[in-house]
């Protein structure tokens, strides 16, 4: 059973896509969140203060981060559901983003202060009092910690819903929380029994544990700013496609440009060079079309002539092989094959005698022109004469070989 079946309380508000449906649900986590948080902080802040827990109190404060956080939430989700305007053509769902890297951000410096507050308590060590009620306050902790989980467990839900990761950053939020009670009820059950030092260490762990989720959702939210690429199993699914689509030969160069709700795939696809026009822009139109249905992304395709390798060397030794015979050739480079519809286009650079005359290089143009048409097929050639310069490096036969 997936997690939203799991939770019946979550409304269904429409398409996930739409940015303002996306908005409903974020403001529905981040008000439920804050609720639960303020009241969760107040209990552990009173608690903290009355046995003089370290640990207690900044389980606390992390709880009142989260209502910070759901703030964040809540702006994200406003700037994402914004249309797209002028200055932002493909929308403003990156928001959501760097709702997320803000939230990372609340959580690391919230964490070293904890580290901080831990140290000098460690250094200045201290009992903590009313020892009596030890066992209820850890009972009443523990609680809280499951408590925080069911809240982790429905923001998860609503955000694998509209697949946010600004939602799941949230629920990783809560978790966190819930970790760091059940450290801190070992840390108050270690001072109960004799050890109050422990206290301050499991502060610290807590710590490091949000330092540690705050870290990981800088990188996250930070990659997908930068750009990342695409997921294996988008580009299992485009190689699919590609496999089952007629005249196509390959695809290369994919990139995945997110927006949030809007995101698109640039690819190059190999096709077929004796296509005509037509037809190539008819494939790439059913490429997108299918590619957007297995991916939901939109997509933007390149088409490129599929050019058989085999045949082109094949071709650069016909070529190579006649020009070798032509005695005003002292040399050449840049041979080019462009495969086209019907007929190829050959280009090539020779170099010849600084004091041939114009009407023997046109000669010699059309006499190799008329000679590879014979021995390699219809083909259209273009050279472009060089003369001789001594610049011996671009040579691919040495004057000696010419003789």
């Amino acid at each position: 059973m997936s997690d939203t079946n799991r939770f019946s309380i979550i409304p269904d508000y429409g398409d996930p896509n739409n940015p303002k449906i996306r908005a409903k649900y974020g403001y529905l986590e981040a008000a439920v969140s804050i609720i639960c948080n303020t009241l969760l902080f107040l209990l552990k802040l009173i608690l903290g203060l009355f046995i003089n827990s370290i640990a207690l109190i900044a389980d606390g404060v992390h709880s009142l981060s989260d209502v910070s956080t759901s703030g964040v939430v809540i702006f994200g989700f406003r700037i994402a559901k914004k249309e797209p305007d002028k200055d932002h053509p493909f929308g403003h769902g990156r928001a959501e983003y760097i709702a997320t890297l803000i939230i990372a951000i609340i959580l690391v410096l919230v964490g070293f202060g904890f580290i901080e507050q831990s140290i000098e308590r460690i250094i200045n060590i201290e009992n903590i009092s009313h020892q009596e009620f030890a066992i209820i306050i850890i009972f009443i902790v523990l609680i809280s910690a499951v408590f925080k989980e069911l809240m982790a467990r429905y923001s998860n839900a609503i955000a694998k819903k509209i697949n946010s990761d600004v939602l799941k950053a949230d629920a990783w939020h809560h978790r966190s929380d819930a970790i760091s009670s059940i450290g801190v009820a070992i840390g108050i059950l270690g001072a109960r029994l004799g050890f109050p030092i422990l206290d301050p260490i499991f502060g610290i762990f807590v710590a490091v544990i949000i330092i540690y989720v705050g870290i990981d959702l800088m990188r996250k939210s930070s990659n997908f700013l930068m750009g990342t690429k695409v997921e294996k199993d988008k580009i299992s699914n485009i190689g699919e496609i590609i496999k089952n689509t007629q005249y196509v030969e390959g695809i290369h160069k994919i990139f995945l440009h997110d927006y949030g709700t809007n995101k698109v795939i640039t690819l190059h696809v190999e096709i077929e060079s004796n296509l005509s026009i037509e037809k190539a822009h008819s494939i790439a139109d059913v490429l997108e079309q299918k590619i957007q249905e297995k991916t939901n992304c939109s997509t933007v395709i390149h088409l490129e002539p599929k050019n058989n390798k085999k045949d082109t060397k094949n071709g650069n030794k016909i070529i190579e092989k006649i020009l070798k015979t032509q005695i005003e050739v002292k040399s050449y480079h840049k041979i080019q094959i462009i495969k086209g519809l019907g007929k190829d286009d050959i280009k090539m650079h020779l170099i010849v005698d600084h004091n041939m005359p114009v009407q023997k290089a046109h000669n010699l143009c059309h006499r190799i022109e008329k000679i590879l048409q014979k021995a390699y097929g219809s083909c259209n050639v273009d050279v472009h004469f060089e003369p001789c310069g001594n610049n011996c490096e671009i040579c691919k036969i040495s004057c000696k070989d010419k003789k």
